[in-house]
């Protein structure tokens, strides 16, 4: 995965800000978040897709969640990405499952069986999405992605 640039973050925060993407801010699991709700139509080929540009720690982070991903549960698509890039790191091994985890145990029970049910989908798409894309993708992210929807087969 591409770790950012401090100013690449800013442009991004700054493009979406312009844009008027909506920006939420929200707290869950003892972590207070901010993402922007992004078009869909960004991101056609991959439905329900999460954007994150991050970098260096101290550099800040900007999240998006396509729109196309139903109102609550939007925040657990973020959260997955700040805890993956923001706590955890960009070089740590089993980061996105270990990220899924936490995202799985702080969705609630009445709305889990829906949002594991679009996160299945969602990985199969983006493992298929990055094997065709090596250049944006590098085997280890494959194997982030694979983990993940392995992981969700078995929920």
């Amino acid at each position: 995965m591409k770790q950012y640039r401090k100013s690449d973050i800013e442009n991004a925060r700054q493009f979406f800000i312009n844009e008027s993407y909506p920006e939420v801010a929200a707290d869950v699991g003892g972590r207070s978040i901010r993402f922007f709700v992004l078009p869909q139509t960004l991101a056609e080929h991959l439905p329900g897709f999460v954007y994150r540009c991050t970098g260096k720690p101290g550099d800040g982070y900007v999240i998006g969640v396509a729109d196309s991903v139903p109102e609550e549960l939007r925040l657990y698509s973020a959260v997955h990405e700040y805890i993956e890039f923001v706590e955890i790191g960009i070089g740590t091994k089993g980061r996105c499952v270990s990220a899924l985890e936490q995202e799985l145990g702080l969705v609630p029970d009445e709305l889990k069986a829906l949002h594991v049910r679009l996160r299945l989908d969602f990985f199969s798409r983006l493992v298929t999405h990055a094997k065709r894309n090596p250049a944006e993708y590098t085997p280890q992210d494959i194997q982030e992605f694979t983990a993940s929807l392995e992981r969700l087969m078995e929920v």
